[in-house]
């Protein structure tokens, strides 16, 4: 079996969780099939338009496709973004289609009371339409679909990395602290953190934040941090590789994910399979796997006080905290379980041809 990736991503250079997704997925599963994945050139260019890029993307996606020698059995696509060449490749090289959908414009939007895109909208619909199977990453995504998608969408989790550490950690911060990673946009809820941390440090003023990543929203979040008379408290870092992220997961009190939308929560599946005691929003893909006061500590980030005295609470109740984080480590290496999310693949993979050669 041969499968053309479709990602604006490179699994090789991740810079979100669809490029840690993929990275493991592709890992997995290549001792058994064949995946050739093609990106757009990696170039940085600067496009008066969000269509221009996507149009520019899409048109060097397909020409490095008709371009390949390979003969392939069927797409793979991932994410919105690639629809365009997704759809124009199905039809040109007449081969089955599936979709990943790591995301819906729509409910991203609303979670930050903002108007969706008109044209990713447009780029969700022609890859819905266009796909013969769908893949989604959580429950909540799932049910996030109108009833004519939901013939087709199949729920598979991202793998958990099942990876052990060699050698010493390379980053230490010497302190105690909170810790957070991932993009700085605001559905991730950052700013919501940082207001939450400004009524938890008076109750553990010992306690640092620190927050990794890269993103527009960053130079909000440094003038939020000022004004709620957090610069000494608050640590910001880079985009970090997975080592540098693990190193700081092994040393800090617990791991918090605020998200306002999050269709599966890749990193606190990460930071619950290290063993971290992790606090994440009530809503998601959180929800499948972080059961509140059991595997995770599930957090009403809106509510400042509340949260904060959550959190601080956990984190005097040593034995407690334990607990939790070995019944998260136990619950995500089970329902992430890398060998059965494979075996989930390649039997999807196997159904969408075998129904393509019927048809």
């Amino acid at each position: 079996m041969n499968i053309l990736m479709l990602s604006l991503e490179h699994p090789h250079e991740p810079k979100s969780g669809l490029g840690v997704h993929l990275n493991r997925l592709i890992s997995y599963v290549k001792p058994y099939i064949n995946v050739t994945v093609f990106t757009p050139s990696r170039r940085l260019i600067s496009y008066a338009q969000f269509e221009d890029f996507i149009a520019d993307a899409n048109f060097t996606l397909v020409q490095h496709v008709l371009s390949c020698k390979e003969r392939f059995d069927l797409i793979h696509a991932h994410d919105d973004m690639t629809a365009p060449a997704a759809h124009y490749l199905k039809e040109r090289l007449g081969l089955p289609l599936a979709a990943t959908i790591h995301g819906l414009e729509s409910e991203r939007k609303k979670a930050c009371r903002e108007a969706p895109h008109p044209y990713r909208q447009q780029t969700e619909r022609l890859l819905i339409e266009s796909a013969d199977e769908l893949i989604v990453l959580s429950t909540f995504m799932e049910q996030a679909f109108d009833q004519a998608a939901h013939k087709k969408i199949t729920v598979i989790p991202s793998p958990a990395s099942m990876e052990e550490e060699k050698g010493e950690l390379p980053r230490s911060m010497n302190r105690r602290f909170l810790f957070s990673f991932g993009r700085f946009v605001p559905e991730k809820g950052f700013s919501q953190l940082l207001k939450v941390f400004a009524v938890l440090r008076r109750r553990q003023p010992d306690l640092h934040l620190v927050l990794a990543g890269e993103g527009p929203s960053l130079s909000s979040y440094e003038k939020l941090s000022a004004a709620l008379n957090l610069k000494e408290r608050v640590i910001f870092l880079p985009f970090l590789h997975r080592r540098d992220i693990r190193a700081l997961l092994s040393q800090c009190e617990m791991s918090v994910f605020p998200s306002f939308y999050e269709p599966f929560g890749l990193a606190a599946q990460e930071s619950m399979e290290q063993g971290v005691l992790t606090a994440v929003s009530q809503s998601g893909g959180f929800c499948d796997y972080a059961v509140h006061d059991k595997t995770a500590i599930t957090v009403d980030f809106t509510r400042e006080q509340e949260a904060a005295d959550l959190l601080d609470r956990v984190l005097k109740d040593r034995e407690k905290a334990r607990r939790i984080k070995e019944a998260g480590r136990q619950q995500v290496i089970k329902l992430h379980n890398p060998r059965v999310i494979t075996g989930s693949y390649l039997q999807l993979y196997r159904r969408i041809l075998n129904n393509s050669a019927i048809h």
